[in-house]
């Protein structure tokens, strides 16, 4: 596809569609009807004369120079383009000013006189292109050398929209609200081909290359209405107003957006001719072809908002055609839309509205058809039809709920049906363990469950259906954020058919369970255990206090005990007067003397005499992989600084186990549970009934691999890593053949010298089977590895070889003096362009780009472009304008129209819908290019052009010798070769570029 031509025509024709729409005109006392015409018109054949007029640069005569440099280098290059085309908008304005009724957005008639402005915009542009190329070498003894090339592309792009916009205003001059009629349709065809023959060595390689993509995309019937939520002075506000005006409408000003429409989406690809055969795959692996289409109607229902700034400038009078010697007088607007700006509005809320709804569905129905041919094009269906592909979408949540907890998102976007019985979920939160999640329907209780949405209840999961992950088990708890992985998993295949990543914001419902977690560190010289308590943790929290009750049952606060005065009025909280010995009971039933509450110092076990209310163990028990106890941590809990931690202050707990890490190498597992009991309790509060971790002591295998990286030549890699320093290793690696014969063996020491430890290496082989790397690592004074890994590779006969033709051919190539012409051409093409220069100045000083705003009609009636330089000021494309002359000393092959000539041009053009209708495709005859080629000693016998409706030209048989390839660009009738659009603007910004560096230069010149 020439993407380079293709977007500047779509650009092209968008510019002048929002250049071209000077709409929207209201009488400020509407006494008599007004109706205006405009339009636009540009013929796509113009495009090397504008580039021309405003650079000084002939693109035929430098591209005839190309060619030039490559006869005079030795081969033969002829570049042919033809490109036909028109880009037209017309514009009728009309008003009626009888009494009509509608209904506001409230539903109550409104007495209202409406204006309606009619847009038809056509586009077409058919474009062909030839390159043709060939070049022979032949020497004395040697077969010859050569190639032979000819590419051939076609464009067909059409572009059509028509919109009828009609606003409605009511006696004050408010505006009401508006309805639209829009309907658009955007068609492209690009088709390449390419015929190459290469020769050498004796042999000959050809390729028939050819491809084409076409597109359709078209809304069509959409019909809208828009009421403003109340009437909107802007008309009457901005042609008051002497210089800006800010206008902003809000939801509420706005009101709503309601509409329908009818979608319609086409394609079709194909790809042929890729000569597989000659590197190994069948004939035609890659050939390709797939298309769909689809029409899909709907409604769409919105909230409108506008705003717009409007800076009035230069005060213009021009001739809007509408009578003989009439004028108007405007204000140039350049922060206005070039039409009327409701009109602009509400056209791109209609293709928003209308656009967005049809491109859901057509993305699930056609991706899933182009997803569908690709899986067959590189065999990744199974040959049952069942497909091998998923894709799911994944969405963060924001839980707002405050008993419920919500993980994330995942929606199936493409794939068959999966029964649930078949399928799950697992679900990893900031790397820890996966869990695997309750299906829908299932019963909740674990760590996760799902929740389905979408077609509930049919025990399968479908495109288009989804889950919700909860998290039960508050594993993202709140105030953290958290990196979740999720797996979708098909446990009846055992494979992994999706994976989605989530990071997520955490979230501690109200109901949220108490949950023990854990985790073990290999830190340092013994292994740290560490819990934490999430969810609930108000299970060791409590806002009470202890309480002492008086020997006359009064009641206290306990830290009123023992504190030398009397709170009890019978004195029974403080010690006996006399010195006697008083005991307090502790809960276990022990005895302190009286003296000793409240003295800082713990003497019953729970610290009841210290006055502390709820006294909890934590224990933390470490054990190895095969469940023998090595170790066994307690510490207390409570809300006195007498305990270990506070659980007003603290809720995670670490400590050392007392346990030295491994001193073996490989890998070391450890496990633990943990509980928190309310001390002397029978059973705990909250427990982790065992996690285990796995740790890697030592260095380890990175990666090895091997494979064939040149036919009956095997690579292998093989990596150590030692990112602790732990050293006092080595590293053996071995190389076997088929026949389990040693080809390559090594050793290297792993001792601390770096992080990284490598080998590689490349060993030729003489048969095929299979060949194996053995990696092993062995602990110094160990008599067994710790760590081993074999890979395999199969070298097999293979036909995926290039063929013998085309590495004679590329030998050929290689070996010829090719390289000598390019190089030659180079030169040439650089001595060639010395002589092609641009204007060294621009043919305008200064510019102005002015869309017209009439205080007079309250509307935007027109645009126009004006340059100016020391000699005058220029109208470059716009209505007649008083103090401006057409006269331009460069022009830009615009047709403005304004009146009878632009009514007459849009009666012509409505009923306009195909290429034929806007081009006049008998000017497009490739059959010209032909003959040209013909005679200029082109063989034509194998080339094939597009197919259009005028037959070829054939040649004469007169005996004029032919043109060279470049005599036939200086006089070609054809302006062969032809410029497209892209290098229209890129030669104007070389021209600027070149000017502006020759000014600075002659400055410097200057200066010095």
């Amino acid at each position: 596809m020439n993407i380079a031509r293709t977007l500047p025509s779509i650009l092209m024709t968008a510019l002048l569609l929002a250049s071209l729409l000077p709409l929207g005109s209201v009488s400020a006392t509407p006494t008599e009807e007004s109706e205006f015409y405009y339009g636009v018109e540009y013929d796509w054949s113009s495009v090397d004369t504008d580039l021309e007029n405003f650079t000084g640069l002939d693109v035929p005569e430098i591209l005839s120079e190309i060619m030039g440099a490559a006869d005079d280098a030795g081969f033969n290059l002829i570049i042919g383009q033809l490109q036909t085309g028109a880009s037209n908008v017309y514009v009728h304005h009309t008003e009626d000013i009888t009494p009509q009724t509608i209904q506001d957005n409230n539903g109550n008639d409104v007495s209202v006189w409406s204006r309606t402005d009619d847009v038809t915009l056509r586009h077409g542009i058919l474009a062909d292109s030839i390159l043709q190329t060939d070049w022979s070498e032949t020497n004395f003894g040697s077969d010859p050398t050569s190639f032979d090339i000819d590419v051939v592309q076609t464009l067909e792009q059409v572009l059509t929209v028509d919109m009828m916009y009609t606003e409605y205003l009511d006696d004050s001059y408010n505006l009401i609200g508006a309805d639209m009629e829009f309907s658009m349709d955007v068609s492209a065809l690009v088709g390449l081909d390419i015929d190459v023959l290469l020769e050498g060595g004796g042999e000959e390689f050809p390729v028939d290359f050819s491809t084409e993509l076409t597109l359709g995309y078209s809304i069509t019937d959409s019909s809208s209405q828009w009421r403003l939520g109340s009437p909107n002075a802007i008309y009457v506000d901005l042609s008051a107003a002497n210089d800006n005006y800010y206008w902003e409408c809000g939801e509420y000003e706005c009101g709503d957006l309601t509409g329908d429409y009818t979608g319609a989406v086409d394609y079709s690809f194909s790809i042929e001719g890729i000569p597989t055969e000659d590197f190994g795959l069948d004939a035609g692996e890659f050939d390709l072809e797939i298309s769909d289409s689809l029409t899909e109607s709907g409604n769409f229902d919105m909230e409108m908002y506008g705003e717009f700034d409007f800076s009035k400038g230069e005060t213009l009078t021009v001739d809007l055609g509408d009578g003989e010697g009439l004028s108007t007088q405007v204000q140039s607007c350049d922060t206005c839309p070039p039409g009327n700006p409701l009109m602009f509005l509400m056209m791109g809320n209609v293709l928003a509205g209308s656009g967005e709804a049809f491109a859901e569905q057509v993305a699930e129905d056609i991706g899933e058809d182009i997803t569908d041919s690709l899986e067959s094009f590189f065999g990744s269906a199974e040959t049952d039809g069942e497909v091998m592909m998923y894709s799911f979408g994944s969405e963060e949540v924001v839980n707002y709920e405050g008993d419920e907890d919500k993980l994330g998102y995942v929606t199936m976007n493409h794939g068959d049906d999966i029964n649930w019985a078949t399928v799950m979920i697992r679900v990893s939160v900031d790397g820890s363990a996966p869990v695997t999640c309750s299906n829908p329907g299932m019963p909740t209780g674990g760590d996760c469950s799902l929740v389905e949405s979408g077609s509930v209840g049919d025990q399968v999961w479908s495109v288009g259906d989804g889950v919700t992950i909860m998290d039960d088990a508050d594993m993202c708890q709140e105030d953290e954020y958290c990196s979740v992985e999720v797996y979708i998993i098909d446990n009846m295949e055992g494979m992994t058919l999706g994976q989605a990543w989530l990071y997520v914001e955490g979230f501690s419902p109200a109901n949220a369970p108490a949950r023990l977690t854990g985790d073990l560190h290999f830190w340092g010289d013994n292994v740290t255990v560490q819990t934490a308590l999430s969810g609930n943790t108000s299970v060791l929290q409590s806002e009470d206090s202890a309480i002492f009750t008086c020997d006359d049952g009064t009641e206290i606060g306990f830290m009123s005990v023992n504190d030398g005065e009397s709170a009890c009025s019978d004195g029974s909280d403080e010690a006996p007067a006399d010195g006697s010995t008083k005991m307090f009971t502790c809960n276990d039933g022990s005895e302190v003397e009286w003296t000793t509450l409240n003295d800082g110092t713990g003497d019953c076990s729970t610290l009841e005499d210290e006055g502390v209310l709820n006294h909890y163990t934590l224990q933390m028990n470490v054990f190895d992989d095969a469940g023998t106890p090595l170790a066994s941590i307690e510490s207390t809990i409570c809300d006195s600084w007498l305990c270990d931690s506070n659980p007003d202050w603290a809720t995670s707990w670490s400590e050392d186990s007392g346990v030295a890490i491994p001193s073996t190498y490989g890998e070391a597992t450890m496990c633990m549970t943990a509980s928190i009991t309310e001390t002397g309790a029978s059973s705990p509060l909250v427990e982790l009934s065992e996690l285990c971790h796995s740790q890697w002591i030592g260095p380890e295998l990175g990666y090895s691999q091997m494979y064939e990286n040149e036919p009956m030549s095997l690579r292998y890699d093989l990596a150590v890593y030692d990112w602790s320093d732990s050293e006092g290793a080595t590293v053996t690696y071995s190389l076997m053949d088929p026949n389990q014969n040693q080809l390559d063996s090594g050793t290297m020491a792993i001792d601390g010298s770096e992080n990284t430890y490598t080998v590689e290496g490349n060993i030729d082989v003489l048969e095929v089977g299979e060949y194996c790397l053995m990696t092993e690592l062995t602990q110094d004074g160990a008599s067994t590895p710790y760590a081993s890994e074999m890979h395999c590779t199969m070298i097999e006969e293979s036909d995926d070889e290039v063929s013998d033709r085309v590495a004679a051919v590329f030998e050929a190539l290689g070996e010829s003096g090719l390289e000598d012409v390019l190089e030659q051409f180079g030169m040439n093409l650089e001595d060639r362009l010395e002589d092609v220069e641009p204007f060294e100045e621009f043919p305008y000083d200064d510019g102005m780009w002015s869309p017209m705003w009439s205080n007079e009609h309250a509307a935007m009636v027109g645009v126009g472009v004006y340059v100016m330089n020391d000699d005058g000021a220029y109208t470059l494309a716009g209505p007649e304008t008083q103090g401006y002359t057409d006269d331009a000393p460069a022009k830009l092959s615009i047709r403005y129209l304004t009146g009878v000539d632009a009514n007459a041009a849009t009666n012509g053009m409505e009923d306009a819908t195909s290429i034929n209708d806007i081009v006049n495709v008998d000017d497009h005859d490739l059959g010209a290019i032909e003959e040209d080629l013909i005679a200029a000693g082109v063989d034509v016998s194998n080339l094939t052009l597009p197919e259009t409706g005028t037959p070829p030209v054939s040649n004469d048989d007169d005996d004029t010798a032919p043109q060279t390839a470049e005599d036939l660009a200086d006089d070609s009738g054809l302006d062969l070769p032809f410029l497209s659009p892209i290098s229209m603007v890129a030669i104007i910004v070389l021209a600027g570029v070149v000017s502006g560096s020759r000014r600075d230069n002659d400055a410097g010149e200057n200066e010095e």
